[in-house]
């Protein structure tokens, strides 16, 4: 299995970027995925393509435009198993198109983003797995290229019924029904997949490009072996959330005793409990300085406290879909203690017409004494601007976060809690910055206001490299 795969000179890669790839273990759900987040253009396919361009025997050329300057127009891109053998792809020294590979080869089954193929095919004779791998996945110079090999697969699939069965099993996890299918030869010769929907059937041309994506994700996935790799790109395209999360939790049970790398835009493909067990995270970001892509992982630590917090049976939502949706943001994330803050500062900006640029981080992070654990994960991952609210009683807790976390902010409201609270058993009734319905106190409406100018100060300034 490998460890690690280093980018440098390839697109956006002016410096050479390192990618950590999770590694199996003990058999735990999740924990063999590696998840990589970022914005568009921020790097993602580019490291897609550096696994397609290892993967395979076939000879890889780079057109002028896939090589970066920065990097003196040469290329280098390697991959390193967990015996620390090392499987190199690169340019000449003096830069060109052309490459050589050292190292064994490197066996990778990669998928585009565009996973559509031809409707009409020819036909195939038997072609093994390894075969597909090695000598049909090939770089293409221009992206956007679809998934015209998928239909070799089809025929290794529909000439033996035990693995169609098994394929269809698998595929049913995700789409909720064994799909019912064959390959058809229409009159004019070639070849196409039928596809039978109770009394009605058509070709794949009229299905649905998430019936169809769905298709070839578990072609990549069922007939795999423990300690393969398979890199998928943007597996929710075409895809409805219900879908995602049923791949998602796909995902969990083949990376028991596989490697699975996915690059995201979707919070549903985020899951806590797999990188809990030792998934990979990392986000990939261009810097504004020199335009190069960077790669940012979340750190074991980070893992470890996301373990903690998941066992927090008195906060539960401090890990849930919102608190995934922050990954996915550029910049200006607003950590708050809990989802009364993110209620009633939220109410208040857009109640007195108070322009906010920034996001709040999901429900609050579950107390004051969790935010550090939520900057740590965002400092992890490369966030530059981040702010943090915290109560009147909590001056100690931020100035230690205010210490550790130097180039983020935080700031203490003037009041114990965020709103009202009244006496309830043995707590003593709370005066809060609201009233309970939400109404900022006339007392504080002028701190309020200096609070949100100072986000709005803070989330405008720059910062060195940004």
């Amino acid at each position: 299995m490998y460890k690690e795969l280093k980018i440098k000179g390839l697109r956006g890669f002016g410096t050479e970027q390192t990618l950590n790839l999770a590694v199996p273990v003990d058999d735990k759900e999740g924990s063999g995925l590696t998840i990589i987040v970022g914005a568009n253009n921020s790097g993602k396919s580019t490291i897609w393509e550096a696994f397609r361009a290892l993967s395979g025997q076939q000879d890889v050329s780079f057109t002028e435009g896939q090589r970066n300057k920065n990097a003196n127009h040469q290329i280098k891109i390697s991959i390193s198993d967990t015996n620390d053998a090392l499987s190199t792809l690169q340019t000449g020294p003096s830069g060109g198109s052309e490459t050589t590979k050292t190292g064994s080869a490197v066996k990778c089954f990669t998928l585009p983003s565009r996973r559509t193929f031809s409707p009409a095919f020819g036909k195939y004779g038997q072609i093994s797995k390894d075969t597909y791998i090695l000598s049909y996945m090939q770089l293409s110079p221009q992206r956007g290229r679809g998934n015209d090999e998928f239909s070799i697969r089809l025929f290794e699939s529909n000439r033996d019924q035990t693995k169609k069965e098994l394929f269809n099993t698998e595929v049913s996890k995700v789409l909720g029904f064994k799909p019912n299918w064959t390959i058809e030869q229409a009159d004019a010769g070639n070849y196409y997949l039928k596809l039978h929907f109770g009394d009605s059937y058509h070709n794949s041309d009229g299905a649905g490009e998430g019936f169809l994506s769905v298709f070839t994700i578990v072609d990549s996935l069922y007939d795999s072996q423990p300690g393969d790799i398979i890199v998928i790109d943007e597996p929710e395209l075409s895809l409805h959330p219900a879908l995602q999360r049923k791949l998602s939790d796909l995902f969990m049970e083949y990376s028991k005793n596989r490697q699975i790398v996915i690059f995201t835009h979707s919070p549903f493909f985020i899951n806590w409990t797999a990188l809990a067990n030792g998934a990979e995270l990392s986000r990939t970001h261009k810097d504004a300085g020199s335009g190069d892509t960077l790669i940012f992982r979340l750190s074991d630590e980070s893992k470890r406290n996301i373990a903690s917090q998941l066992g927090d049976r008195f906060n539960l939502h401090t890990l849930g879909l919102e608190a995934k949706e922050a990954f996915f943001l550029e910049d200006n994330i607003i950590l708050t203690e809990g989802q009364d803050d993110v209620f009633y500062y939220n109410k208040y900006f857009k109640t007195e017409h108070t322009e906010i640029k920034g996001t709040f981080f999901g429900w609050g992070t579950g107390g004051a004494d969790k935010m550090k654990f939520v900057a740590q994960i965002l400092k992890d991952l490369g966030f530059k601007k981040v702010f943090g609210i915290l109560d009147s009683d909590r001056i100690e807790e931020s100035s230690s976060l205010q210490s550790v976390f130097s180039s983020y902010k935080f700031v203490t409201i003037p009041a114990k809690d965020v709103r009202d609270k009244e006496a309830v058993n043995a707590k003593a009734a709370v005066s809060g910055l609201f009233t309970a319905p939400g109404e900022i106190k006339n007392e504080y409406r002028n701190d309020m206001e200096a609070i949100a100018n100072n986000i709005n100060n803070y989330f405008r300034s720059t910062t060195s490299g940004e």
